[in-house]
């Protein structure tokens, strides 16, 4: 196994390093709707929209997909990624501890890689695979807090997209 930088194996592209950026943002949530008031983080390396909340109804509600792809789309598409500074938006190294983390492809395919380490490991090397994911969760920005809200299931019963989101 080969371990340069953000990368774990002899995969030959690079997993580059994230550099966030968080702010606010107006944005309706149905084609039709009015703005409404949302915090977001950005990666503007890749450039993609890792996370976004809506923070104008007093409870802060977690966005699904379809409302950060046009979030990201409308944020693109003024070239907020090129000078976020001039939108409002600050540099950040870690994710805020209220995002939902989405993955770009690389990053899941890495995540992908490195658990398969994690099955393969003997209990020799377990702890520097370990270290490992969690060099790599830090270099995208992520804690083990934001992963388990990552992959948080939504309940069975009661509401149908679950409590923290809107669609």
């Amino acid at each position: 196994m080969n371990w340069f930088g953000n990368l774990s194996s002899d995969c030959e592209q690079l997993v580059a390093p994230v550099q966030l950026v968080e702010g606010h943002w107006r944005h309706p949530l149905h084609a039709y709707g009015v703005p409404v008031l949302l915090r977001v983080v950005m990666d503007v390396a890749e450039p993609r929209v890792v996370a976004a909340q809506v923070i104008e109804h007093g409870t802060p509600l977690d966005v699904d997909s379809s409302v950060l792809e046009s979030l990201a789309q409308s944020l693109f598409s003024q070239d907020v990624h090129h000078q976020p500074k001039a939108w409002g938006f600050v540099s950040c190294t870690m994710l805020p501890d209220w995002a939902k983390p989405t993955f770009s492809e690389s990053q899941i395919e890495e995540l992908q890689r490195i658990e398969g380490y994690l099955i393969e490991a003997s209990d020799d090397n377990i702890d520097s695979v370990l270290q490992l994911r969690d060099e790599f969760l830090k270099g995208i920005g992520v804690t083990d807090k934001h992963m388990y809200r990552a992959v948080r299931q939504t309940p069975q019963f009661g509401h149908k997209h679950g409590r923290n989101r809107v669609s």
